[in-house]
């Protein structure tokens, strides 16, 4: 799949639309997912941080859409590992899905997630059912 293919496929669900991903790289073994700041995803006006909720997801798509890239067709998520480092406070987000194993009948990605300034917020690994 391209890039635009890929781009097109992400924002087929409005939930993804809503999160305003946008793919910037692809390759066989390495995407990369933009997801802009927005002032609603904050669980408390006193603390501007992204909600957990918010980063979870960003890490399954990147993963399943890693997976996608690396030419092979994910039908769900089987397993998903999110550990959070550091708040994600008013920056966009890098997500940055690595290939670990594209399997016959499960495939597995690794994810980090970046702010602006490349700090780590989050990192996770997702296995996916083929």
């Amino acid at each position: 799949m391209t890039l635009e293919d890929l781009n097109r496929t992400l924002l087929v669900a409005p939930f993804h639309r809503w999160l305003n991903l946008r793919m910037v790289k692809a390759d066989t073994e390495h995407i990369l997912i933009e997801m802009p700041w927005r002032d609603e995803r904050v669980p408390k006006p006193t603390l501007p941080a992204m909600h957990g909720g918010i980063l979870a997801p960003l890490i399954d798509l990147t993963g399943f859409y890693t997976v996608l890239a690396s030419g092979n067709m994910c039908k769900s998520t089987a397993d998903l590992r999110v550990d959070y480092h550091r708040a994600a406070s008013r920056q966009t987000l890098l997500a940055e899905g690595r290939l670990v194993k594209a399997g016959r009948s499960l495939s597995v990605a690794d994810v980090r997630i970046h702010d602006e300034a490349g700090t780590l917020v989050a990192s996770g690994r997702g296995a996916y059912n083929m």
